[in-house]
């Protein structure tokens, strides 16, 4: 099978992704576990169908922080993993869950329907919501956050986006990150004005 990548998108935030995990290997300068995007930006939009069908624009979640991974369903490994680690950090903020919307955008659309996503998140949290859409719709997604797709649904930016309650990037979050230190870095966002 053929491994084509697709267009890098947006180079500025490859490279910050990749300095920032550099710099701040460990524990960024605010004390996030996360790497933040210094200074943050507004946050890339996302315009696609919801696994209920609805159409979802980013903008519907003003007020929540917002983690944005992106997945797809037949990963056999780091996809149902992040998921589970997820819903482990969701358990530990308790009522403050509540302020916090996790979004599985899909990197292979074609076995991902709407039918899928819902199935598959099922089986991780009742609030996470599947997104998908026309090849379209995704690859401006994907340029958007700087993510690189392959043919199969792998992708080479197997980190977690964070949206701060005024629609703001930032942070990412590293696959090695715990649930407990991912429930911090969300706390934190969800304390501040």
């Amino acid at each position: 099978m053929s491994r084509r990548l697709r267009p890098l998108g947006d180079i500025p935030l490859l490279i910050a992704v990749g300095l920032a995990a550099f710099a701040y290997s460990c524990v960024g300068p605010r004390g996030f576990v996360g790497t933040e995007f210094e200074p943050a930006r507004p946050a890339p939009p996302i315009a696609l169908t919801d696994h209920e069908g609805q159409a979802f624009e980013r903008d519907r979640t003003r007020g929540q922080v917002v983690l944005v991974y992106f997945g797809y369903t037949h990963c056999p490994d780091e996809c149902p993993l992040t998921m589970a680690k997820l819903t482990d950090a969701f358990d530990l903020l308790n009522e403050d869950g509540s302020r916090v919307r996790v979004l599985l955008v899909t990197t292979d659309p074609v076995r991902d329907t709407a039918d899928a996503l819902r199935s598959y998140l099922a089986a991780f949290h009742p609030s996470f919501l599947g997104l998908t859409g026309t090849p379209a719709q995704l690859e401006l997604v994907y340029e958007g956050y700087g993510v690189v797709v392959m043919d199969d649904g792998e992708t080479h930016t197997n980190r977690i986006y964070v949206i701060d309650r005024h629609g703001d990037l930032r942070l990412t979050l590293p696959y090695e990150a715990t649930a407990s230190e991912i429930a911090s870095d969300l706390r934190a966002l969800l304390s501040e004005p």
